[in-house]
């Protein structure tokens, strides 16, 4: 008489993915969710990810990332409730994206064109860096070059 066991693994405890990756779930996240509350966000961000209670620091994780989010022009704050602010890299405002290019450079090493490219997308929540986000991009490092608020040397760039 043979019995069969069945062993089962252990529930692993659902994890956040890395800060940067958040930041593009933001977008996905509420490109579906518009103008909801702050509260709900953080809980309904969560069970994205797994969770079915969410734990004082990954409501404080989420919480951060959002209001990164907002200061990043990914998201509006309008009376408590969060929505996105432009669906689309050409809808913000010129002077803001350049703004936003230059922050998303860091500190003053040179970078690859295509690599500050894709990591300004990023910055702005997109995952994949499309025809429109290059092409826009692109149109902003020379604006940014002709402001002297970056230098150019030739594939290579860095913020003054």
């Amino acid at each position: 008489n043979s019995e069969s066991r069945t062993t089962t693994a252990p529930l692993s405890k659902p994890a956040l993915p890395d800060r940067e990756d958040l930041i593009c779930e933001v977008r996905k996240f509420f490109k579906d969710n518009s103008g909801i509350e702050r509260n709900k966000a953080i809980t309904e961000f969560a069970h994205t990810f797994g969770f079915a209670r969410v734990s004082s620091r990954t409501e404080s994780e989420i919480d951060d990332v959002l209001k990164t989010a907002v200061r990043r022009g990914i998201l509006e704050n309008k009376g408590g409730r969060l929505s996105l602010l432009a669906t689309s890299i050409e809808d913000y405002e010129r002077s803001f994206a350049k703004d936003q290019f230059v922050a998303s450079l860091g500190g003053k090493q040179w970078t690859e064109r295509a690599d500050a490219v894709r990591g300004f997308a990023r910055w702005m929540g997109y995952s994949r860096t499309g025809s429109a986000i290059e092409e826009y991009a692109k149109s902003l490092i020379n604006g940014l070059i002709r402001e002297s608020r970056i230098e150019a040397d030739e594939e290579l760039i860095r913020r003054l």
